[in-house]
């Protein structure tokens, strides 16, 4: 009787896990979206200045996700890191990932890095901002993104 209740909970945590990687890619792209539209017209979009023309979605969905869920990886088989720790651990995944997985122009190695920092920094601040009590989490997860598409 206890195995299926462990079942049952360890089910619910990844749930709620991948509940959470949505709400922060959520939150992410919702940045995004604002940036990319106060952006001025006159100037350069935010993706030529990277160096690599990729749609936001896939920057955040396709990228960054995928390196958070690798540093969330590399965290698990770590021994117990402080939080500031596992920051610059999101940080360096970010940048690393960013900076020599999505190819473009070596000119904007730099700035491909720190953008991709960034957007890993944000889904460490969202392991604690999004829990699984909120109401706010599913509105991120699920609301945000169709807003956001239709804004692009």
């Amino acid at each position: 009787m206890n195995s299926g209740n462990k079942r049952l909970t360890g089910r619910m945590d990844m749930g709620f896990y991948a509940l959470n990687k949505l709400a922060c890619a959520g939150a992410i792209l919702l940045l995004l979206t604002i940036i990319s539209w106060l952006w001025p017209a006159s100037a350069d979009s935010p993706a030529s200045i990277l160096g690599v023309s990729i749609p936001l979605e896939h920057w955040v969905y396709g990228y960054a996700l995928i390196a958070s869920l690798a540093a969330d990886a590399i965290i698990s088989l770590l021994p117990s890191l402080n939080k500031v720790k596992q920051a610059a651990l999101y940080g360096v995944a970010g940048f690393l990932f960013f900076a020599l997985f999505t190819g473009g122009d070596t000119d904007t190695f730099w700035v491909r890095g720190l953008a991709g920092a960034f957007m890993l920094l944000m889904y460490s601040w969202g392991k604690q901002a999004f829990t699984n009590q909120s109401l706010i989490t599913p509105f991120f997860a699920l609301v945000v993104p169709l807003l956001c598409w239709f804004v692009i």
